[in-house]
C-alpha cells in the first residue's frame, strides 16, 4: 500500500489551487464607502466623532428631551413666520407627489394617548405644521411636516371643466370622496375626524426618504422607532416559562408593549385560520387575570386588528372561544371586561390560545428616567468564515441590577438603494472578564437571518463584563455596488441622491472615530520615519548621480589628453610609406564599416545606422584605433583617403551611445547596423487570396470560436458598522472598545472551550 507525502507535487498542486482561490477571493484591504459627498458639503450636520476609549453613559431620556426641545423651537419659528406672511406652512423638503402607494404604519395603534403625544411633540393646526421625533440608530431625531395628505380621489374638475352653476355637484363630490378619514389614500383612523395616524405616517416616510422605504417591515422595529425602547422577539413554541411571560404581559403600557404575528400560509389557498389573517401583525392591548362566576381565574388578552374591521368572509378577527358572540360571554363577563360586540377590530382570546395561534411575539421594553444608556460604535471587517470577532466590548457595571445589552447595525431603510451587496446577521455572547473558555453567561441569537439588532436582558452584579460579537455575512451578487449607484443617480435623479446620500453619510459617520493619543503618536512617528527614509534614498540617488557625472567627466578628459598626446607622437614620427599600406587601410575601413551578422540581429530595431550598443562600443573603438595606428606606422595614406577619427559625445544615462564619424569613405557600403526591410505580412487592398489555394477552390477557414470571458468573482469585502448599547440602572455604566494587541492574541480567542475563533458554529 503506497503512501502519499504531504510534499508530493501531485498533492501540492490541488492545494495550491485552493490556496490561490482563497487568496483571490478575500480582499487584502477590507473597506467600505463611508462618504457619498465631500465632507465640506455637510460637515456641520455630522454628529461629533466619539472617542474610541471609554464612553460614559447618559440618562435614557436625555436624548429625547434634547430632540423634542429642538423640534418645538423649530415649530414655533415656523408658526411665527406663517403669521407674518399670512400663509399656511408648506414643507419644501418633502414633496409627496408621484410617490408609490406603499403603507407601513397602518398597523400602529395606541390605546394610550401619552404615546402619540410623545411622538408628536408640537403642532399648530391653524398653520398646518406638525413636529415629530423618532428614534434612529441609538438617538432621537426630529422632523417637521405640513398637513397635506394623499387622497384616493382627484379634484372634481381635474379631468376637464364640468357644468355646475350652483356648485351642488362639486359639494356633493367633495363630501362623498374627499371628506373624512376614509378619503385618505394611505393610513386612516377609525374615527372619521382624526388624522394623527396619516400625519405620523407622513413624518415617518419623510425621515426615511419616501413612502416606499417604509413599506412592510416588522412591527417591533416600528415600535422601537416610536418609543426608543428595545424589542425582543419571542417564538411562542420556545417559551420556557409561560408564567414569567404572563407577568410581563400584565405590564403592558407600563414597562412593555406587545404585538403578535400570525404564521404564514399553510400551503392551501386560505388567507386565514379561525378568523385570524395569516402573515399579519396584531396589537396586544391588555392582559387581565380575572375571576369568573365559578371562582376560577381566567387569563385573557385583548387584541386589536389594525384594519379596524373585518375583511371578506369575516377575516381579521378571532372566531374561537371568547370571540364576539361566543358562549363564554355572559352578562357577568360583558360587564366585568366592559366589552361590546361589534365590527371594530377588537377581540378577546385566552392566553393559551394566543400562544397557540400566534407564532411570534414582539416585546418592546420601555425606559424612563431611572435608566442610563451608553453606546459605542465601530466598523469591523466580517470574514468569509463565520466566527466570533477578536474585537470586543468591555462593559463596567458599578451598581448591581437589571441590564439590557443591544448589539445593532445601521438601519439601512434610511438610505434605501445604497445598502450594498452584503447583509449581516448579528449574534453575541456575554461573559465575565478573564473567565474560562466556554464559561459565558448568555448567548444572544436572532430568530432568523437579517436582524437589525439582537438583545439580551439579565440581572448583573458589580464587575467588568465582555461582549463578543459574531457576525454572519451573505453577499447578493445582483445588487449594484454603492459607487455604481452613485454614478447613475448623479445624472438621473440628483435630488434623490442628495437626500439619501446625506442619510448614508450621517449613518456611517458613527463607524468613524478618532484614534487615541498613543495611536496618533505611533502613526505620526511611522509617517516621520517613512519621510526620513525617502529623504535618505533621494540623497543617495543624487550622490550616485553626481559621482557618475564626475566619472564621465574624468573619462572624457583622460580620453582627450590621450588623443592629444597621440597626435603629437604621430607628428614627431618619421614619415615612411610601408608596403601594402593601401591594402591594410582598406581592411581597417572594412573592419570598421562592415557590420557582422550578430550585430545586425542584435540591433535590428535601431533606427539610427550609427548607433552602437554599449557592449560593442569598446570593441569598435579598439578596432578603429588599431587601424589608425597601423596606417601611421606603415607610412602616409593614399591621396584622397583620410584617417577616421571618432568624436565621443557627452555621456548619458541611456544604454546606447551615439558616435558620429567625421571621415568620408565609400558610401555605397551599407551603413552600420542597417537592417533590411522585411516583406509586409498583411496584403494591402482587396484580394481573393486564401492560404493554401491558388485558384480559390478551397473554402475560407471557419471563424475562430468565441470563447466567453470567464468573470472572476469579486473579492470578499464585507464591512459592517456595528454598535453596542447598554441600558442599566447605574449612572456610572461605561463601555470600552478592546482590540487585540497583535495577531497572536486575536487568534487564541475561544468562546466554547473547544472551537477556535473563525470556525463555523
Amino acid at each position: 500500500m503506497s503512501s502519499v507525502s504531504s510534499e508530493s507535487s501531485d498533492v501540492g498542486a490541488p492545494q495550491e489551487a485552493i490556496n490561490e482561490f482563497w487568496e483571490n477571493l478575500i480582499t487584502k484591504k477590507p473597506a467600505k464607502v463611508t462618504k457619498i459627498f465631500p465632507s465640506s458639503l455637510y460637515a456641520h450636520l455630522l454628529p461629533p466623532q466619539s472617542n474610541p476609549g471609554t464612553v460614559t453613559g447618559k440618562n435614557a431620556a436625555e436624548s429625547y428631551e434634547a430632540a423634542a426641545a429642538e423640534c418645538c423651537a423649530r415649530v414655533k419659528r415656523i408658526v411665527r413666520e406663517c403669521h407674518r406672511t399670512n400663509e399656511k406652512f408648506i414643507d419644501p423638503d418633502f414633496d409627496i407627489e408621484g410617490l408609490s402607494d406603499k403603507n407601513c404604519l397602518e398597523g400602529l395603534k395606541f390605546c394610550n394617548p401619552y404615546l402619540i403625544n410623545k411622538v408628536c411633540v408640537e403642532r399648530d393646526e391653524e398653520c398646518g405644521v406638525y413636529g415629530f421625533v423618532f428614534y434612529r440608530d441609538g438617538e432621537w431625531i426630529w422632523t417637521v411636516i405640513d398637513d397635506n395628505l394623499y387622497l384616493r380621489s382627484s379634484d372634481f374638475d381635474t379631468l376637464g371643466d364640468r357644468y355646475d352653476p350652483t356648485n351642488k355637484m362639486e359639494t356633493k363630490y367633495k363630501k362623498n370622496h374627499q371628506t373624512g378619514s376614509e378619503a385618505l389614500y394611505f393610513a386612516s383612523c377609525a374615527d372619521e375626524n382624526e388624522t394623527w395616524l396619516p400625519l405620523l405616517e407622513k413624518a415617518y416616510a419623510k425621515v426615511h426618504g419616501d413612502y416606499d422605504a417604509i413599506s412592510g417591515g416588522w412591527s417591533g422595529e416600528a415600535v422601537e422607532d416610536l418609543t426608543g425602547g428595545v424589542t425582543s422577539k419571542i417564538l411562542t413554541d420556545r417559551v420556557l416559562s409561560k408564567e414569567r411571560l404572563w407577568k410581563e404581559l400584565l405590564q403592558i403600557n407600563k414597562q412593555f408593549l406587545f404585538s403578535a404575528s400570525s404564521p404564514g400560509s399553510y400551503g392551501d389557498d386560505s388567507d386565514a385560520r379561525r378568523g385570524l389573517a395569516l402573515s399579519h401583525a396584531y396589537s396586544v392591548l391588555k392582559a387581565v387575570d380575572a375571576q369568573g362566576e365559578d371562582s376560577k381565574n381566567h387569563r385573557l388578552v385583548l387584541i386589536r386588528n389594525p384594519w379596524g374591521k373585518r375583511a371578506n368572509a369575516a377575516m381579521g378577527e378571532w372566531t374561537g372561544p371568547w370571540s364576539d358572540g361566543s358562549s363564554e360571554w355572559t352578562p357577568y363577563w360583558m360587564k366585568k371586561l366592559d366589552h361590546k360586540f361589534g365590527d371594530d377590530g377588537l377581540f378577546w382570546m385566552s392566553y393559551e390560545d394566543m400562544l397557540k395561534r400566534f407564532d411570534l411575539l414582539d416585546r418592546t421594553r420601555l425606559f424612563d428616567q431611572d435608566w442610563t444608556v451608553v453606546q459605542r460604535w465601530t466598523s469591523v471587517s466580517v470574514a468569509w468564515v463565520t466566527g466570533y470577532l477578536n474585537t470586543k466590548f468591555s462593559v463596567e457595571i458599578k451598581k448591581a441590577g437589571p441590564t439590557v445589552f443591544v448589539l445593532c447595525q445601521l438601519d439601512d431603510r434610511y438610505f434605501r438603494g445604497l445598502e450594498g451587496k452584503y447583509d449581516f446577521d448579528l449574534h453575541f455572547i456575554l461573559q465575565e472578564k478573564n473567565c474560562a473558555a466556554g464559561d459565558h453567561i448568555i448567548r444572544a441569537r436572532g430568530a432568523w437571518f437579517g436582524n437589525r439588532s439582537i438583545s439580551a436582558e439579565i440581572d448583573l452584579e458589580v464587575g467588568t463584563y465582555e461582549v463578543l460579537p459574531k457576525i454572519e455575512a451573505s453577499r447578493n451578487a445582483d445588487v449594484p455596488d454603492v459607487p455604481e449607484v452613485v454614478t447613475k443617480l448623479a445624472e438621473r435623479n440628483p435630488q434623490k441622491l442628495r437626500q439619501i446620500g446625506l442619510n448614508y453619510d450621517i449613518a456611517n459617520a458613527k463607524g468613524l472615530f478618532e484614534i487615541s493619543e498613543e495611536e496618533q503618536k505611533k502613526k505620526e512617528q511611522k509617517k516621520k520615519n517613512a519621510a526620513e527614509q525617502k529623504k535618505k534614498e533621494k540623497e543617495a540617488e543624487e550622490k550616485e548621480k553626481t559621482d557618475f557625472e564626475a566619472w564621465k567627466k574624468d573619462e572624457k578628459a583622460e580620453f582627450e589628453a590621450w588623443k592629444k598626446d597621440k597626435s603629437k607622437q604621430e607628428i614627431l614620427k618619421p614619415k615612411e610609406e610601408p608596403k601594402n599600406s593601401e591594402t591594410q587601410i582598406k581592411q581597417a575601413d572594412a573592419t570598421v564599416t562592415t557590420p557582422t551578422t550578430d550585430s545586425v540581429e542584435t540591433k535590428q530595431n535601431t533606427s539610427d545606422p550609427f548607433t552602437v550598443a554599449e557592449g560593442e562600443r569598446e570593441n569598435v573603438l579598439d578596432l578603429t584605433i588599431r587601424a589608425k595606428n597601423s596606417a601611421a606606422e606603415k607610412g602616409p595614406t593614399k591621396e584622397g583617403v583620410t584617417e577616421p577619427t571618432i568624436e565621443v559625445d557627452k555621456a548619458s544615462d541611456n544604454e546606447e551611445t551615439h558616435y558620429t564619424p567625421d571621415y568620408e569613405y565609400n558610401y555605397n557600403a551599407p551603413p552600420l547596423h542597417r537592417v533590411p526591410r522585411q516583406p509586409p505580412s498583411v496584403v494591402s487592398g482587396v484580394s481573393n487570396y486564401r492560404p493554401g489555394s491558388v485558384y480559390g477552390d478551397v473554402p475560407a477557414p471557419p471563424p475562430e470560436p468565441c470563447i466567453p470571458v470567464k468573470e472572476e468573482p469579486k473579492s470578499w469585502n464585507a464591512v459592517c458598522v456595528l454598535g453596542l448599547r447598554v441600558y442599566a440602572q447605574d449612572s456610572e455604566v461605561s463601555i470600552k472598545l478592546v482590540k487585540p494587541k497583535d495577531v497572536e492574541e486575536g487568534a487564541i480567542l475561544d468562546v466554547d472551550g473547544d472551537t477556535p475563533a473563525g470556525a463555523t458554529m
